[in-house]
């Protein structure tokens, strides 16, 4: 709420509107009572009954019979100074389009699936889309909304198998709002605007749905006063994202459509979708039709530059043959080493390949 109160309005009358669940304690309903807020109007919603996470998520909508748009902040969020003068100008872009799904306020440094940093590739706007909702600060605009929720209505049932969606959203549990949110922008290929530098970060504090504190997901925010943003209209050429954190400019590269090829850089996708072609980091016994080496940053240049080596492989999976390039090729570990913590390098691959490889990785350091 502090970082709220300090953040640049200009001379725009804000509405506030605190929404309390009901708990076993009034003690939120009277710190929203008493907070003062200097930016305009103020409503403090108290709930009558408890409702959980996502049903009160879910209720938010109501709003929409009075605003057009509305900027969600949950309690462990830190916003930027420039974040509603963000949000203004990113509303008024892409309000009537209809690719878009919300706004996020978060910048992604993380791949919540392979669990490893995340480097989207930069042109010269200052936003990109992905088919990834957001929570951690987000703006939902009336249109958009109202056809998710009629799409939610219609999907409360979330099947253990979906090869279409990553893992790791599938077994969020039942409170999660946010996993239907992201499992309608993969299934309907709507896409959320993310920024490349972050309005919100987000704290993780302890409370009903965290047992600890945690920075993992503490980011760099957006200083100073924002100007005009560089907003790139929705197209073709925009850089674009799908829900396993993977470049979609790369199907035009290959020249093979996205029903024929399972883009899986990062290792999150498994071609459990069994597509033909498999583009993949993976050493697999398939024909290669072609291949790239495994060096520059973020991963997808190595092939949108036609960077030739033997560490990213483009395969024909309806032909087996045996790769002659096993053991001969760079370590995905390795390339992840620069900069991931021992904690998650043992996460994905396990604690003896982590260590063999750092060993080598010195090895070769002091030959």
């Amino acid at each position: 709420m502090d970082s709220i109160s300090k953040a640049y309005y200009e001379e725009d009358s804000v509405t506030l509107i605190i929404s309390v669940d009901k708990s076993k304690t009034d003690a939120v309903e009277v710190f929203a009572d008493d907070y003062q807020w200097m930016h305009g109007p103020k409503i403090v919603d108290k709930h009558q009954k408890n409702l959980g996470l996502r049903p009160h998520m879910m209720s938010l909508g109501k709003w929409f019979d009075k605003f057009d748009a509305i900027i969600v902040l949950e309690d462990d969020l830190t916003v930027a100074r420039s974040f509603y003068l963000y949000a203004k100008q990113t509303v008024e872009k892409y309000h009537a389009d209809d690719n878009i799904a919300g706004i996020s306020l978060y910048s992604q440094m993380l791949n919540g699936q392979a669990r490893t940093l995340f480097t989207p590739e930069k042109d010269y706007s200052d936003v990109y889309f992905m088919n990834r909702a957001m929570s951690w600060g987000e703006v939902w605009m009336r249109d958009s909304w109202l056809k998710f929720y009629e799409w939610y209505k219609l999907h409360q049932d979330f099947p253990d198998q979906m090869p279409h969606l990553p893992k790791n959203v599938i077994k969020w549990d039942s409170r999660s709002w946010l996993k239907y949110h992201m499992r309608y922008c993969m299934e309907q290929n709507k896409y959320f605007v993310h920024p490349y530098i972050s309005y919100t970060t987000n704290s993780s504090d302890a409370g009903e749905h965290s047992t600890s504190s945690s920075s993992l997901f503490q980011v760099s925010l957006q200083q100073g006063k924002a100007g005009v943003l560089n907003l790139p209209d929705f197209s073709e050429d925009a850089i674009r994202y799908d829900g396993f954190y993977e470049n979609k400019e790369l199907y035009a590269k290959l020249e093979l459509p996205e029903s024929e090829v399972c883009i899986d850089l990062n290792g999150g996708k498994s071609n459990r979708e069994k597509r033909r072609y498999w583009l993949t980091c993976e050493v697999l016994n398939y024909q290669i039709v072609k291949s790239y080496a495994l060096s520059l940053r973020p991963i997808e240049q190595n092939v949108l530059d036609d960077i030739e080596g033997h560490d990213i492989f483009l395969y024909d999976t309806t032909v087996n043959e045996m790769n002659p390039y096993k053991g001969k090729n760079a370590s995905p570990l390795l390339y992840s080493l620069r900069y991931e913590s021992m904690a998650t390098l043992i996460h994905k691959y396990g604690f003896w390949e982590t260590l063999i490889s750092m060993l080598f990785a010195v090895k070769d350091k002091l030959l």
